[in-house]
């Protein structure tokens, strides 16, 4: 089996706007080989690097051969082209990709990222709003839940989980994670800030507290996951497998947090994994949504202390189905993936499981 072309694009499902935060636009990069199987990725691509050295690189070569290719730095750190390998993988063996790497999970928990529309800092919603749509997703069936702790007196965020706690429940019924997302908010928390934080939310039983501080700051990392107990989070930023190690191996952080589009693929994301297992850290991974979550949640069911999987982002009042919904248009199936009570149901198709249909595909508009 030979690799014979590659193309990456931007497809329309359905005319869209900035206030649609539906998926009506994905990147889909396809690998055509000799043998009539396609494989697809979904992760964002550089296409100056995918025409210019990607593709001169893996033509003719067998897209079963991933490990030679990725350590021949054939890819350039694209998880597009990487996924889209293990897509045809999957479908010559037809089997999914998490079979060949060992696992038959058939289902785990997720958690939904809820960033609402609106100022950054979620500012413009009172913590009682975003309770209540909590509580909403809650009464859906939805049992996890991450958001934001950006806004300027991080007291008004500890307010929305203690409002939660009102409306719901304890962790028994509810599981809540907080991300700070380290310099996204246009600044860092002093150290003090951070434990102040950490001691309001580990009170009101939060998970975790991801990334809140600088991501070069590993002092700082260390020092507030030593003082106390909620879990600290980080490492979705790197594809560097020595600042992984260097996380994990000086106990910088609780969970380590690979992203499978930003660390370079489900292999590479594998050996956090495989590190993180070998030094008794957490590896659960950041997540994403859309289509490419098929590759994290591939991987993810093969690493043993991946208790669940990251849905990111939704935009409340919209649920994941509803995001979904312009995607029926260029799919096999009635629905992208299936949640249930908690759990999301994996993909059983061979490869990722996105199972596109190619005649629809090609009816659809390249913008991009």
């Amino acid at each position: 089996m030979k690799i014979t072309e590659i193309k990456s694009a931007i497809y329309e499902m359905e005319p869209s706007n900035s206030a649609d935060f539906r998926y009506t636009r994905i990147r889909i990069t396809q690998v055509f080989t000799d043998e009539g199987v396609t494989g697809y990725g979904f992760c964002d691509v550089d296409n100056q690097s995918l025409i210019k050295e990607i593709k001169p690189a893996l033509i003719g070569k067998d897209p079963r051969d991933i490990i030679e290719i990725l350590g021949a730095g054939l890819l350039k750190g694209s998880a597009s082209l990487e996924n889209a390998l293990w897509d045809i993988s999957g479908k010559v063996a037809g089997v999914p990709v998490r079979n060949l790497l060992g696992s038959t999970k058939e289902s785990m928990d997720y958690y939904l990222t809820c960033v609402w529309p609106g100022k950054d800092d979620q500012s413009h919603l009172s913590p009682d709003q975003q309770a209540e749509q909590i509580a909403l997703y809650y009464g859906m069936g939805h049992k996890k839940f991450k958001f934001r702790s950006w806004r300027e007196n991080a007291l008004d965020d500890v307010e929305v989980v203690r409002k939660i706690r009102e409306l719901v429940g304890g962790r028994d019924k509810i599981e809540l994670m907080i991300d700070r997302t380290a310099h996204y908010p246009g600044w860092v928390w002093s150290y003090k800030e951070a434990l102040d934080a950490a001691m309001r939310f580990q009170e009101l039983d939060v998970t975790w507290l991801e990334e809140p501080f600088a991501q070069d700051d590993l002092d700082s990392y260390r020092r507030l996951a030593e003082e106390v107990d909620i879990s600290i989070t980080g490492g979705e930023w790197t594809s560097d497998l020595s600042i992984f190690l260097e996380y994990i191996s000086t106990r910088a952080v609780d969970i380590i947090q690979p992203d499978v589009c930003i660390a370079g693929g489900i292999w590479p994301t594998r050996l956090v994994g495989a590190l993180a297992q070998a030094h008794g850290t957490e590896c659960i991974l950041h997540g994403t949504n859309g289509p490419d979550l098929a590759a994290s949640l591939q991987v993810a069911a093969t690493i043993p202390s991946c208790r669940m999987m990251e849905v990111a982002l939704v935009f409340p009042p919209l649920t994941p189905e509803e995001m979904y919904s312009p995607l029926k248009r260029i799919l096999n199936s009635d629905y992208l993936f299936k949640f249930d009570k908690g759990k999301i149901i994996l993909p059983t198709a061979p490869g990722l499981g996105v199972e596109i249909n190619e005649d629809a595909l090609a009816k659809c508009t390249i913008v991009g």
